[in-house]
């Protein structure tokens, strides 16, 4: 088969996972695998072409000993990907079938009575010690303290946390718990503040997720048409405002405007650079460093460690085990190769098939376990997952993305794990809801008021 029948039929594979996506939100209404596809297509199929026409440079490190990226080693890597991608929703479909309906009612008024005052005055302290915090590392950093391997990471990644807090605002603002009692004006300011202090250059992958997983909360339980406008609106925006968060970062030419430069990222896949990761991550598995065989995973556990407490703990990142960056570097360096590049450093072809099952299967039954529960939680369950996804996607470090999901959403698994007996109640899903009020907990009510 010849190159550019192979790149035709890939792309042609890719964009029949996305229309297959949107017929699965239609029957479904269940937005991952139309997320997951058009992600996977935009940094593989259409960065590819982007590179074909000359319209944006593939990366080129060659000056710390790889090799450049040619057409052939692209070729092989998009191969992978969609390999990767077909396995894992595949898996995914057959691992969650359940029809994603959302009530009216999501909570009993007792429940969104008790988590409104705590959501906000949580936002509000999360708030003030992102910006205690950031205000540290910035003068640790201006003292010549080393980003990765001298300043806390639970420091300089605390305000990650405001990423759970807008998750939980945009669920509470869905359910109407703003609309009754107050307290509007105040979600709506914290949510202000929080897009401005997470929209900057170094978390745009992070402010992409999170911005789509509050889409996909407010256009939940509307109708086909309405749903299909308000995400239209909201990924447009979240794109745009990617695509201005990269361009901040090219501080090259201060001439050049910013709309301009935004939209030649955005149009050109600049920021989208997994594939050309992907191929330098092939050079250096296992011809420079053998594979993980799960160790990327096992690492995930060893992270969390503080290393003032462990000060011999393995670095993550190959350009980190290679030597090329260390703590006298003076610079940080990484190009994303994608979550199937992540799969293939744990064991090549056969690793990117089995890690794209487990993760396929996981996420199936994760989604399929939200539609058995209170719907609001559900609900957030949904949400955490497309904001993780965004960052998942990307790959690269897997350890260190865990570390971001732990510090963005302990906001939400805080306040299901305080009222998990109302969040998860065990009843039976036929049973489970009355108007969306749990059956279990309406019984119990009357059967405290008949001993009183």
């Amino acid at each position: 088969m010849s190159f550019v029948t192979l790149f035709i039929t890939l792309g042609l594979c890719q964009i029949a996972w996305i229309l297959l996506g949107g017929l699965w939100v239609v029957r479904k209404h269940d937005e991952v695998p139309l997320l997951i596809s058009t992600l996977l297509f935009y940094v593989f199929t259409f960065r590819f072409w982007a590179l074909l026409q000359g319209w944006a440079s593939p990366v080129d490190i060659s000056n710390f000993g790889f090799d450049l990226i040619d057409s052939n080693s692209a070729l092989d890597v998009q191969a992978i990907a969609i390999l990767g991608e077909t396995v894992l929703l595949s898996v995914y479909m057959l691992a969650q079938r359940r029809r994603i309906d959302v009530p009216h009612r999501l909570a009993s008024p007792e429940l969104l009575a008790w988590l409104k005052p705590r959501v906000l005055a949580l936002g509000v302290i999360c708030l003030l010690v992102s910006l205690q915090a950031r205000w540290s590392v910035g003068a640790q950093i201006a003292s010549g303290k080393s980003m990765g391997f001298e300043i806390s990471s639970y420091m300089s990644l605390f305000s990650l946390s405001l990423v759970g807090v807008a998750i939980l605002i945009a669920a509470l603002w869905k359910s109407g718990a703003f609309y009754r009692g107050g307290g509007t004006f105040l979600a709506a300011l914290l949510f202000v503040v929080i897009i401005y202090l997470t929209f900057q250059p170094g978390m745009r992958f992070q402010f992409l997720g999170w911005f789509v997983a509050v889409t996909i909360i407010l256009s939940s339980g509307l109708s086909v048409i309405r749903r299909a406008q308000v995400l239209a609106i909201g990924l447009v925006g979240a794109v745009a405002m990617f695509a201005v968060a990269g361009a901040l970062r090219n501080d090259e030419d201060p001439t050049v405007e910013l709309q301009q430069s935004a939209w030649e990222r955005f149009a050109f896949a600049q920021d989208a650079n997994m594939l050309d990761g992907f191929v330098l991550l092939r050079q250096v598995y296992p011809r420079l460093l053998g594979y993980s065989y799960g160790g990327e995973h096992l690492e995930i556990f060893e992270r969390p460690i503080p290393r003032r407490w462990w000060p011999d703990k393995p670095v993550g990142g190959y350009m980190n085990k290679l030597g090329i960056i260390t703590a006298d570097t003076g610079f940080t360096l990484g190009i994303s190769p994608s979550l199937f590049g992540s799969f293939y450093q744990e064991g090549g072809l056969v690793g990117v098939v089995l890690c794209s099952i487990i993760y396929g299967f996981g996420f199936g039954r994760l989604v399929s376990f939200s539609t058995r529960i209170v719907p609001l939680a559900g609900l957030l369950i949904r949400g955490i997952l497309a904001a993780a996804i965004v960052p998942l996607l990307r790959g690269g470090d897997l350890p260190g993305i865990y570390a971001w999901f732990g510090m963005s959403f302990w906001p939400c698994l805080l306040l299901l794990g305080l009222r998990r007996r109302e969040f998860f109640p065990r009843i039976p899903y036929p049973q489970q809801f009355a108007d969306g009020v749990p059956v279990r907990l309406e019984r119990d009510r009357s059967r405290e008021h008949s001993l009183v």
